[in-house]
């Protein structure tokens, strides 16, 4: 079926692009990553780091290394979400600017993953285009391509996860959830849908703005020429940890009270409720219940804190 979209201009793929990388206590990686960003195909990049009230000596460090570098402080800790809206309304005064890309400072990237991206996102009804991502640590293994939002515990399902590359993974495909771990956003496209929404601190940010996106008529792309590796919440500690744990399911809940039904939100309730006892036996003789415990008390702040509009450019 025709849209209105699909009878628009091609977007002009070699616009420049900005990068927003936001760092918190990490600038070995954000340096690490702009030197390999320095090495990448393509049009012009116009890197914007936004600090998140590093409590180390990261600004410091990248200014120093790089004194060219458009680094934005933010005045706080307004999480990854919040860093990143004021990363992209810094790069939107630029009028040059075709195009934003999103990107997490723990991953490493192939040269060439940003031209299939740019190609994915020349076709006016795309909002979005992700890349291949795989584990750091095992570099053959799958950490997403692509993905699903559904009612669950927890709101997101990224396709191959922990599998090993092969050709079911080779083919481009329109998805319903792309990572902001790495995504390639037309300007225009912010201008529509509004920006990221810092009422999810860290975590779930992605799925609903893919959501805001598939809602407003666009579609997501997985586009799988590209590759990059991510080293999975190093800025969080590790996996279930309290502080993950809590974010995680706070955020899961104010997205499920956002865009689903009473009965979608009986639904994630239910899933809660069996998976944290299990979680509890699973963590104890490992000595984590505070993790659980942590969960336990997002989920209960996801239900009470207050949902407002999200942001726009």
């Amino acid at each position: 079926m025709t849209t209105p979209r699909a009878e628009e201009p091609a977007r002009d793929s070699n616009a420049k692009v900005a990068v927003i990388i936001v760092n918190w206590n990490g600038s070995k990686d954000t340096l690490e990553l702009l030197d390999q960003l320095d090495a990448v195909e393509g049009p012009e990049l116009e890197y914007v780091v936004v600090d998140n009230d590093s409590t180390d000596d990261s600004v410091a460090a990248m200014r120093a290394a790089r004194p060219e570098l458009n680094l934005v402080e933010a005045g706080g800790n307004p999480g990854f979400a919040g860093g990143t809206v004021v990363g992209m309304r810094r790069a939107a005064k630029d009028p040059r600017v075709g195009f934003v890309l999103v990107v997490n400072n723990d991953i490493r990237v192939d040269p060439g993953f940003l031209p299939p991206l740019l190609e994915a996102c020349r076709d006016p009804e795309v909002a979005g285009a992700g890349p291949k991502i795989f584990y750091a640590e095992p570099a053959d293994r799958l950490w997403a391509a692509g993905g699903t939002l559904r009612v669950r515990e927890t709101v997101t399902k990224e396709w191959g996860r922990g599998q090993r590359d092969g050709p079911a993974f080779d083919r481009p495909l329109d998805v319903a959830y792309l990572t902001t771990c790495c995504i390639l956003i037309p300007i225009d496209v912010l201008e529509a849908v509004g920006l990221l929404d810092p009422m999810y601190f860290i975590c779930v940010e992605d799925a609903d703005w893919c959501r805001r996106a598939t809602d407003a008529g666009y579609r997501l792309r997985y586009v799988p020429e590209s590759s990059i590796w991510h080293r999975v919440a190093v800025s969080t500690g590790g996996g279930y940890t309290p502080l993950r744990t809590f974010h995680t399911a706070r955020s899961n809940a104010l997205f499920v009270r956002r865009h689903y039904s009473v009965f979608g939100l009986l639904g994630f309730l239910l899933a809660n409720a069996a998976a944290l006892p299990a979680a509890f036996l699973r963590e104890l003789p490992r000595g984590n219940t505070k993790a659980v415990f942590g969960k336990a008390k997002g989920l209960w702040r996801g239900l009470r804190d207050p949902i407002g509009e999200p942001p726009r450019l």
